[in-house]
Parts: C-alpha cells; sequence; structure tokens
C-alpha cells in the first residue's frame, strides 16, 4: 500500500486514467497475496531445512612398506628332498629367517613356495624386529614321477640379504613286494581242484596302493578270493588266494597279474602245477 500511496502522490490531478487504476490494483493484490503467504509460513513454524551435500572420499590406497635398509638372510640356502612317492607329503625341512639390521624392522609377507612344495608351518610375524629369527617350514609333495625344482621365495621390504631358497625332489612310484614270489601246487589229479594257496602282497612305501583292475590267473589257474581293492601305506598288506584247476594231463605254468600305481606295473606272479 504505501507504494500506492506514492505512486497515486506523483499522479497529476485529473490524470488517473481507469487502465493505470486497474493495474494498480492488480499490482497490490499480488503485494498482498505475496505479504500473506509469508505471513502464513511463518506463523505455521515450518522450518526451511537446509541440504548440505557431503562428498564422498575416495578411500586412499593402502601403501606397501617403503623398502629399508635391512639385510634379511635366509638359511640354508636350499634343501634337497629324499625320493618320495606321488601325492604324499613328506617330512617337513625347516628355514631360518633372520634380520642382521640392529636397528630396523623388517616387514615379511606370506612365503611362497612352487608347485611340488608346500608351506606346512610358519612362526614369522608381519614383522621381524632388528637381530630376531624366524622359521618356516617346507614339505615335498610331488607332483609327478621325477626330478622337481621349485623355490621358496620370501617377500619382504628388505633391500639386502637372499629371499629366495632352491628347493628340489625325486616324485616315485609306489612300491610293493609278495611274498612268496611264486606258487608251485604239485601234482594234481585231472577233474580236481586243488587246495588254495596264498600270495601277501606288502606295501613298501608310505603311500597307498590302489589297484586298477582284479587280480587274475591264466586257467587252469584261478583266483578264489582276494582283499587288494588298495593297499594301505607301509607296512600295509593284503592278500590274494589263488588255486589249480587241471582238466587234462600235463605241466602248467600261468601267472597272476596285478595291474597297479606301483612301480613296474603290471606285475606278474609265477604259477607252476602238473596233472596226471
Amino acid at each position: 500500500m504505501r507504494q500506492y500511496n506514492a505512486w497515486a502522490r506523483e499522479q497529476p490531478a485529473g490524470k488517473v486514467t481507469e487502465r493505470s487504476l486497474r493495474g494498480l490494483i492488480l499490482g497490490a493484490a499480488l503485494v498482498a497475496a505475496i505479504s500473506g503467504a509469508n505471513v502464513i509460513g511463518h506463523a505455521a513454524g515450518t522450518p526451511t531445512a537446509t541440504i548440505t551435500a557431503t562428498p564422498t572420499a575416495t578411500p586412499a590406497p593402502t601403501a606397501s612398506p617403503s623398502p629399508v635398509l635391512a639385510t634379511l638372510d635366509a638359511r640354508p640356502k636350499s634343501i634337497s628332498f629324499p625320493s618320495e612317492v606321488v601325492g604324499h607329503q613328506g617330512k617337513p625341512a625347516k628355514i631360518k629367517l633372520v634380520n642382521h639390521t640392529t636397528a630396523v624392522a623388517v616387514t615379511l609377507w606370506q612365503p611362497a613356495v612352487s608347485s611340488g612344495f608346500v608351506v606346512t608351518s610358519s612362526n614369522c610375524p608381519g614383522e621381524l624386529q632388528p637381530g630376531a629369527s624366524c622359521t618356516i617350514e617346507v614339505a615335498f609333495v610331488p607332483t609327478a614321477k621325477g626330478k622337481q625344482h621349485g623355490l621358496l621365495r620370501v617377500n619382504s621390504n628388505a633391500e639386502f640379504g637372499s629371499h629366495t631358497v632352491k628347493l628340489k625332489g625325486h616324485g616315485a612310484a609306489p612300491k610293493m613286494k609278495a611274498h612268496p614270489q611264486s606258487l608251485s601246487f604239485g601234482q594234481v589229479p585231472v577233474d580236481t581242484v586243488s587246495s588254495p594257496q596264498s600270495i601277501t602282497l606288502v606295501n613298501l612305501r608310505p603311500a597307498p596302493i590302489s589297484f586298477t583292475t582284479a587280480p587274475a590267473a591264466t586257467p587252469p589257474f584261478n583266483v578264489t578270493a582276494s582283499t587288494c581293492g588298495t593297499i594301505a601305506a607301509k607296512p600295509g598288506t593284503c592278500i590274494i588266494s589263488v588255486e589249480f584247476a587241471p582238466h587234462e594231463r600235463g605241466k602248467f605254468e600261468g601267472t597272476l597279474e596285478l595291474q597297479d600305481n606301483a612301480a613296474n606295473s603290471p606285475q606278474h606272479i609265477k604259477l607252476f602245477g602238473s596233472s596226471k
């Protein structure tokens, strides 16, 4: 309304037209509406919410420990494992780590080994203090027959010293021995069956022996019983029973055949008999 009064005083007398008066009235009504809205809003006591966007912080990458002027040594420098049956874990060997520095700790990561070898235990901390030592144990688990070579790698932030150990071993097949080495049934009448005789198989190595087929004998010899599906690790045994059943006269020589994962498979055990 103050704007209206000011405008009216500025108009020359008798010059207020209908058009200008109508515009003034509309303007005054608009001002009143806006003022009323402000009054209502404040009266209702509705707070005005202010939203502040908080930027998402990008996590800083974890920094690797900086290299330190330290000497880390692994002893021995190399290990030669005894011959071991394929798939069987041998006796572990110990490797000693020493931080030769007198004032700086060395950060250690998990040791890593090549295929065919495995870390069985470690008492090494994440940080090896000055002058301190720790021990890692490694075993040979051959994956195939023959020679195998590998490395134990000790990762650290020490700039000096030996951080690898050479590993080697020889993978071998299982081995067994038969007692007795052959069977002799003597003389048996035609069309009769001998009493069964048994062969005991002995596992000579610390890993099971498995048979790929059932033991079989050439006629006129027959396998009557067998416990040799698998032979447990040394000193495991199993037994095979064989009989002689000739259907004609003569001397006979046959074989008991064994097929397995042991060395020199298939093995053949001689069988002898005669008939009159």
